[in-house]
């Protein structure tokens, strides 16, 4: 299984509270919060193993927004995810930021537009989590 978290996190602890990114998230998260757990992947392995499932190993691998991992793999993923992040922001969002939170068309556009912005910048080092987790059946 694999879960998303979409709570924007820095590797070097530069993304603040101002930062279109984190409003981004903080807003996103709030619009969902009575609608589903978007914290899901954090709690897969407890949701496997009381499925049923055995030999249970969960991970968290930052997905990079941008080419800004100092490991070869992790750049090559974040350049190759930067355009797929730029769609999702905006995409991903519409519906509980506008409709649900009822954010003025203005107001989002220039959101979106500044947290694209930041997102590709690699000095923020921006990621969201991403939870994997396997099992088997006995």
């Amino acid at each position: 299984m694999v879960e998303i978290y979409f709570n924007v996190q820095s590797d070097n602890g530069s993304i603040t509270d101002e930062h279109a990114l984190r409003r981004w998230s903080t807003q996103y998260l709030r619009a969902l919060e009575d609608r589903k757990d978007l914290r899901i992947g954090s709690k897969l392995r407890t949701l496997m193993t009381e499925a049923g499932f055995v030999e249970v190993d969960t991970k968290m691998i930052p997905l990079p927004l941008s080419a800004w991992s100092t490991d070869q793999r992790m750049r090559d993923i974040g350049r190759h995810s930067c355009a797929n992040m730029q769609q999702l922001l905006r995409s991903l969002a519409l519906y509980p930021l506008t409709q649900r939170l009822h954010m003025a068309p203005y107001t989002f556009n220039a959101l979106v537009n500044q947290a694209q912005q930041e997102a590709a910048d690699p000095t923020l080092k921006a990621y969201f989590p991403l939870y994997v987790c396997i099992g088997r059946k006995p």
